[in-house]
């Protein structure tokens, strides 16, 4: 799915992203962790006297528990590709799947109680997410907690939001005060 067939003409793209490459971290070690051990221990088979249609086979399973990790990481990897934020004037967007597609919008004025979370680790890589009320729920800005720099998409967010009458405007500032901590 295209962004510009689900954004109206007169809305404006404000940021397109995706979640912070950190996500694909595990997967990459779990990968790496299967090809090393299956495909060393299968190495190290074939060099020793076992009898061979022993070492056959465990050369097969071995293939085949890595290939299998491999196939995950390249599913994950695949999936971190196709799931995109887009932020336009008047909504959130969230465009996922690589076969059949998904769209999930969040209207700006549906966004209440905005608030920040970075981890120590999201400090230094500059990812974490932005924690958003809307509907009474309370979480994650469209699932996202790997985002990429979640100050910017919080100052984004809150440049963009509507005018509101000046009693939730101080409410909403005071809350906003206490999140940035």
């Amino acid at each position: 799915m295209r962004i510009t067939s689900i954004v109206s003409p007169t809305e404006r793209i404000h940021l397109v992203t995706r979640e912070h490459g950190v996500v694909l971290m595990r997967p990459f070690c779990r990968a790496t962790l299967a090809v090393v051990l299956f495909g060393g221990g299968a190495l190290e088979l074939a060099r020793s006297p076992v009898p061979s249609p022993l070492r056959w086979t465990a050369a097969i399973v071995a293939g085949v528990i890595v290939s299998i990790s491999l196939l995950g990481l390249l599913r994950r990897v695949m999936r971190w590709n196709r799931r995109r934020l887009i932020v336009t004037d008047r909504r959130v967007l969230m465009l996922s799947g690589t076969f059949s597609r998904r769209a999930t919008a969040i209207s700006l004025d549906a966004l209440h109680d905005l608030q920040i979370h970075v981890s120590g680790t999201g400090r230094l890589l500059r990812y974490g997410s932005v924690i958003v009320t809307t509907g009474g729920h309370r979480g994650p800005l469209l699932g996202l907690r790997h985002m990429p720099h979640p100050d910017l998409v919080f100052a984004l967010l809150l440049g963009l939001e509507q005018p509101r009458p000046a009693s939730q405007r101080s409410m909403l500032a005071a809350r906003r005060d206490r999140a940035i901590v």
